[in-house]
């Protein structure tokens, strides 16, 4: 990005990176002048920037655009090459408000310091559909009405005997996808109609579910369990499993022991 003097902005070391779908996304607190400028010279991003105040702006590539904000800004920038959206023509928007994207770029940061499968799986998932969203409301022409398919019952049983048979590995949607042979985005609308919940939230029940099922059965240690149900960290497992039983492992082992 530079200014609209043509200088460079400085770069941010405090920057949060993370890339998936291929596109990046990047988590910047930074001081900026009240009347600072900012445009973009590049011809092979498209640029979105989703601030904490609220608005979204949306930048497609060789499209500047000037902004005026406070002595500290948050923001999420996220970089499209325009490659990923093919031919489809972005529209600029300024001052935008979406609170659904905001979501979306709250639970990519959230977890984006985790390196675990479900964190993966979710981020991915997530990346999607923000493309989908881009997509639907910037494009130059409005997109057709989806219709959104369902898998059939042998592909629903192939699908769910994978992802149980896969819980303690790397489960990445471009492979999912792949099972079925249908692109990232299909899949996703046609999973969250066969199954009720997406991706990310069908595979973490599963995982959560075998959990208390060692827990019972098994004297192994709840870090052993952890990674043997696809978590990196026994810290990460124990939150997440508090939030969808109510009690910690330990105390769900000694309640039902």
């Amino acid at each position: 990005m530079t200014g609209v003097s043509g200088d460079p902005v400085s770069p941010n070391p405090g920057r949060k990176e993370i890339a998936a779908r291929g596109i990046s996304f990047s988590f910047v607190r930074e001081q900026i002048s009240p009347l600072e400028h900012w445009g973009s010279d590049d011809d092979d991003n498209h640029r979105v920037y989703v601030f904490l105040g609220g608005d979204v702006w949306w930048m497609p590539a060789r499209s500047p655009h000037a902004i005026v904000q406070g002595q500290v800004a948050q923001y999420c920038e996220i970089a499209i090459p325009r490659g990923v959206l093919a031919d489809t023509v972005l529209l600029p928007r300024t001052e935008y408000r979406d609170p659904l994207i905001h979501h979306l770029i709250e639970e990519i940061y959230n977890v984006a310091d985790r390196s675990d499968a479900a964190a993966r799986l979710l981020i991915d998932s997530v990346a999607e559909n923000i493309l989908m969203l881009i997509r639907d409301k910037c494009a130059k022409a409005p997109r057709a009405p989806r219709q959104h398919r369902s898998f059939d019952a042998v592909t629903r049983r192939m699908l769910a005997e994978h992802l149980h048979d896969s819980l303690d590995s790397d489960i990445h949607l471009g492979a999912l996808a792949r099972l079925t042979g249908m692109s990232v985005q299909g899949f996703i609308n046609a999973f969250r109609q066969s199954f009720q919940r997406t991706p990310y939230q069908y595979v973490l029940d599963l995982r959560i579910e075998r959990a208390q099922t060692l827990l019972l059965a098994t004297s192994a240690s709840i870090a052993e369990i952890a990674v043997s149900v696809g978590f990196s960290a026994p810290g990460r497992f124990a939150t997440t499993f508090k939030r969808r039983v109510g009690v910690s492992p330990s105390a769900y082992r000694r309640g039902h022991g």
